[in-house]
């Protein structure tokens, strides 16, 4: 890798940004390095989670380890509710797991000063000291809850300590500290009435509903999600009734909800109506009407696909998913050109993600090998990349570089699949 690629390489969390740091000097790039151990920059973190151990393995082949060390436990005073907090206190819990007693001491310094009660944050307590870091931060946690009564706390960490320490040792302890610990007892109080409310709001399952019900859940705004379940198994004529509804409905999100029910059923009326959808300003109704548009085999969806592409949309990333069922000869190649020409990394994130289905349907091994091999390259969400990288493995494809780096992969699950790879 050439020295110009390297903040490419951390920016996507590449491992090539390891391995360049083992042979060359670190500090040049010393503020792009700190840039990324305090702030996440991972493309969805909601998805990828946190980089602080990859962040961790770069600090260390940078060998100024001191200065990333100082400047990320300062940073834990100076936190919020983002990403880039819980990133920072795992980079902080890994150091403390290594040794580093003043690591271990501004976590714990940090979180009571700035009153956190995140539970991706928290649960870094949990993981470095188990139940003894559990109490901590329920302790902290419920003082709070005492002080402001809009405040709430779900059950995660309760479930994450059970996991992490075993469900029996963990109720026992947290039962125990609430005899004498008010704080303790406050935070247990909040998870109760938390699980209560969920239970009480649990919609109902999907199988045996009748349409009539569905429309009405539909109509009071709670149907969420299960309307997909619902559609899965509903009767073709009920499918009709909800498809006569789509067309007159005008309420978005009530029109969302019908959208949903075509996301893995064919829409059962003429299209017109959906192909209207698509034309409504950019927002959540012309996604969800382009899914549902996906699932039938049309010359109309056919030329919307390449009317998204020939207007640069910024719908364009759903192009290859209306092609799988209205699919010609050529179009592999076709679809190879976009994929080379964009460079909008929603649009590529989007591409990469539509093209398992697209092979499945219409196999092409060159095609794909050809197309992973770039889009590896380009794609900006580490989670997705994982996805190439074992598409690439399953055709045989991935390349002795490409192997050598994901050892060193910001996605674990990317790191993983080369231990597998090398047990097999």
């Amino acid at each position: 890798m050439e020295t110009h690629e390297f903040p490419r390489a951390l920016a996507l969390g590449l491992g090539r940004g390891i391995l360049h740091l083992r042979d060359h000097d670190g500090h040049p790039y010393r503020e792009l390095i700190l840039d990324a151990c305090l702030h996440n920059r991972a493309y969805d973190p909601q998805v990828e989670g946190s980089r602080a151990a990859y962040m961790l393995e770069v600090i260390r082949e940078s060998r100024e380890m001191a200065f990333f060390t100082g400047a990320v436990l300062r940073s834990l005073f100076d936190t919020g509710h983002d990403w880039d907090t819980p990133q920072r206190f795992e980079l902080a819990r890994r150091l403390a797991q290594s040794g580093n007693t003043e690591a271990r001491e501004a976590m714990y310094a940090a979180f009571k000063a700035a009153e956190l009660s995140a539970s991706d944050v928290a649960v870094e307590f949990i993981e470095l000291d188990g139940i003894n870091g559990l109490l901590f931060v329920v302790g902290q946690i419920g003082r709070q809850l005492t002080a402001n009564a809009s405040r709430w706390e779900d059950d995660f960490l309760v479930e994450e300590a059970s996991r992490l320490c075993g469900e029996e040792p963990v109720d026992a302890a947290l039962q125990d500290a609430a005899k004498t610990n008010a704080d303790v007892r406050a935070f247990l109080d909040g998870v109760k009435e938390v699980r209560a409310l969920r239970t009480a709001s649990q919609r109902p399952n999907a199988e045996g509903l009748t349409y009539d019900q569905i429309r009405s859940l539909i109509e009071s705004g709670k149907a969420g999600g299960i309307v997909v379940r619902w559609a899965e198994m509903a009767s073709d004529s009920d499918l009709q009734a909800a498809g006569h509804d789509l067309v007159q409905e005008r309420d978005p999100k009530r029109l969302i909800s019908y959208l949903h029910m075509f996301r893995k059923r064919p829409f059962p009326l003429e299209i017109t109506a959906l192909l209207n959808l698509v034309e409504l300003p950019d927002g959540p109704i012309p996604r969800h009407a382009l899914r549902a548009l996906a699932n039938l085999q049309d010359d109309s969806v056919r030329h919307l696909a390449f009317k998204l592409i020939e207007t640069s949309s910024s719908e364009r990333g759903y192009s290859i998913d209306l092609l799988v069922n209205n699919f010609r000869d050529g179009d592999h190649r076709i679809v190879e050109t976009w994929c080379d020409a964009e460079t909008d990394p929603d649009t590529v994130n989007a591409f990469s993600r539509s093209l398992p289905a697209l092979f499945a349907a219409h196999p092409d091994a060159d095609t794909e090998k050809r197309l992973l091999r770039s889009l590896y390259e380009r794609e900006p969400c580490a989670h997705c990349r994982c996805s190439i990288v074992e598409c690439l493995i399953q055709l045989n494809a991935l390349t002795e570089d490409m192997r050598r780096e994901c050892v060193y992969d910001s996605y674990a699950d990317t790191r993983s699949l080369m231990k597998v790879g090398a047990t097999s």
